[in-house]
């Protein structure tokens, strides 16, 4: 089975929006009915990510089928970030709410990672930790934000185990208490969530 350095990743464009929608309703595993993302996005969220320069998304493919998407990520870069469940002062420590070190300031832009997802064939390869790297390739090549300095964050429901131990090994920490009915809009399952923030390490 392929790894990551095998697969092709490119920008999404509006001839990819419809198979790439349908990825992120496809089941976690063959005995699950849970889907890879629980929230059904409308069109234009993914418009939007090809019309945008400050939001993007990578979406991977196997060389020998270039239109059927296997992964995908998609993100915001926030130059004057409002972040939900940050508090006003924060460092990067193991205490709950506790999110204020020095050498990651509130102010820095902030990458914002707003759907990650992998079919599960291509799982514990590492095709997730080559997107969100790419992601901030991305934003360092194409606008203002300064590598040293920016910031990476995201919302992970307090069920999404698997995900919390993903962006932990990417160098993000929870840095909020329970964010009561973040995912009001999910049908079932956990509606609360975290906040992670961090830099991503090499």
């Amino acid at each position: 089975m392929s790894g990551a350095q095998d697969l092709i990743i490119r920008q999404l464009t509006s001839a990819d929006i419809a198979n790439v929608r349908a990825l992120h309703h496809a089941h976690r595993s063959n005995a699950s009915q849970d889907t890879l993302l629980p929230i059904k996005y409308p069109t234009s969220f993914f418009l939007q990510l090809t019309l945008l320069r400050e939001r993007v998304c990578l979406v991977a493919y196997h060389p020998q089928d270039p239109t059927t998407p296997v992964a995908f990520v998609s993100a915001a870069l926030q130059q004057n970030p409002r972040v939900h469940g940050l508090p006003k002062s924060y460092s990067l420590t193991d205490g709950e709410d506790d999110f204020s070190d020095p050498v990651v300031s509130k102010d820095a832009p902030h990458i914002e990672i707003l759907t990650l997802g992998v079919l599960p064939a291509y799982q514990q390869r590492g095709v997730a930790r080559v997107l969100v790297r790419r992601v901030y390739d991305y934003f360092s090549e194409n606008t203002n934000a300064p590598r040293d300095d920016t910031v990476v964050h995201t919302n992970v429901a307090t069920s999404n185990t698997s995900a919390l131990s993903f962006y932990e090994r990417m160098g993000l920490k929870v840095a909020s208490g329970v964010i009561r009915n973040l995912y009001r809009a999910v049908p079932h399952g956990s509606k609360d969530g975290y906040l992670l923030v961090g830099r991503i390490s090499s």
